[in-house]
């Protein structure tokens, strides 16, 4: 608690009072504030927004209940300790006092031990609520700190996520972060004409602490796929890379993808993540994409597998990929939404219906902007 010295504010029209209250203000360490009606106790309120104020009830101009009342209805983000002085201790003046706005009261004549109990109990308010405010404003600068940064990281995240080829026309994609910014990350990077690499990734957390390792492995995965590496050479210094820079609780989900539009063949890795499904016209799934093999950063290099798998497509198909975000989304019952009722609408949507049939249809079953976990979905047309 701090031994400030407060401003109190003293509404009083006798002399000999005045004298009195502003001699024991002073002796106690704080700085008096006279007013000799309530009109002047009102206009001396707004200006100088008092810690305490003393006010008689029965003075010309503007009596002390109408004072109050008027001092109540000012804009404060803090409680002004209200201490009635009344000639009378007749219980009408007393509840007329407090129903105008007062704390306390203290009838005349009165003594001054008793005055210095009350300011000092009034003090002990004011301390605490001014406590409370630096406080606040301490958090306030915290947070707007903290906004500030997570505002870059944002800015990061944007600029990561346009750094690839996720415009191709055979991708549709969407990303809803249940903070400022996705611990998911969809990213793409189109080589030679008809080769796309493509990737999903889910890392273990939310926010900040989340988006950087995706951060790490996505400028690793464009660094590479832009040098034309192997996508086994890809990821194998993706998980180089994680598992030297992040903590040993952290880790990144990966499922990745190179798609020959030429060969008709798709090139996996999947670790961590649920299955990737490819789609048929009708409806029916002609290849799941395994998850295999752990998320990155979990293995030293020496254990990890980048073993990739070869699939070639006989028939159009769409190639989904999705985090856990959308199978776990739940709706406010805490029911979720399920992989059946994601494989339903792959086998009773049209094609290149089925994406937006996906999106509509989480976003109706949690019935608000964003989830309780990051939510993506990928889809590619394959033809």
């Amino acid at each position: 608690m701090t031994n400030r010295s407060l401003t109190i504010l003293i509404a009083e029209d006798t002399l000999a009072t005045q004298v009195l209250l502003t001699k024991t203000i002073t002796r106690l360490g704080h700085q008096p504030l006279l007013a000799e009606n309530g009109q002047q106790a009102v206009e001396l309120y707004s200006q100088h927004h008092p810690d305490i104020l003393l006010c008689d009830i029965n003075m010309p101009i503007m009596n002390g209940l109408d004072a109050i009342r008027e001092i109540r209805k000012q804009t404060c983000d803090y409680w002004v300790p209200i201490l009635i002085l009344s000639a009378s201790d007749q219980d009408e003046d007393i509840i007329r006092g407090i129903e105008a706005g007062a704390d306390d009261y203290l009838a005349k004549p009165f003594y001054l031990d008793i005055l210095r109990a009350k300011i000092n109990a009034m003090q002990r308010l004011v301390d605490l609520q001014y406590l409370n405010r630096q406080n606040t404003l301490k958090l306030k600068a915290a947070n707007q700190e903290l906004e500030l940064e997570q505002t870059h990281a944002k800015d990061l995240a944007d600029i990561m996520l346009n750094d690839g080829d996720l415009q191709h026309s055979t991708i549709e994609y969407w990303l809803l972060p249940n903070l400022h910014f996705s611990g998911d990350l969809i990213t793409a990077k189109l080589v030679d004409k008809d080769k796309l690499f493509v990737m999903l990734a889910d890392s273990t957390g939310h926010g900040l602490s989340a988006f950087l390792p995706t951060f790490i492995i996505a400028k690793v995965f464009h660094a590479m796929a832009k040098k034309r590496y192997s996508l086994s050479g890809i990821i194998t210094e993706m998980n180089t890379s994680a598992k030297s820079l992040l903590p040993p609780d952290r880790f990144v989900a990966v499922n990745i993808f190179l798609i020959n539009f030429s060969h008709r063949t798709i090139e996996s890795w999947c670790g961590g993540l649920p299955d990737s499904l490819a789609v048929n016209a009708e409806g029916d799934i002609v290849k799941t994409f395994k998850s295999s093999n752990l998320a990155i950063g979990i293995l030293a290099p020496e254990q990890f597998d980048s073993e990739t798998e070869l699939w070639q497509w006989q028939e159009p198909i769409e190639l989904f990929a999705f985090t856990d975000g959308i199978t776990e989304a739940a709706n406010p019952n805490g029911e979720l939404f399920g992989e059946q009722v994601l494989l339903d609408i792959l086998k009773n949507t049209a094609p290149k219906q089925r994406f937006e049939q996906i999106k509509q249809s989480v976003l109706t079953h949690i019935q608000q902007d964003q989830g309780q976990d990051d939510i993506s979905l990928l889809s590619i047309d394959c033809h």
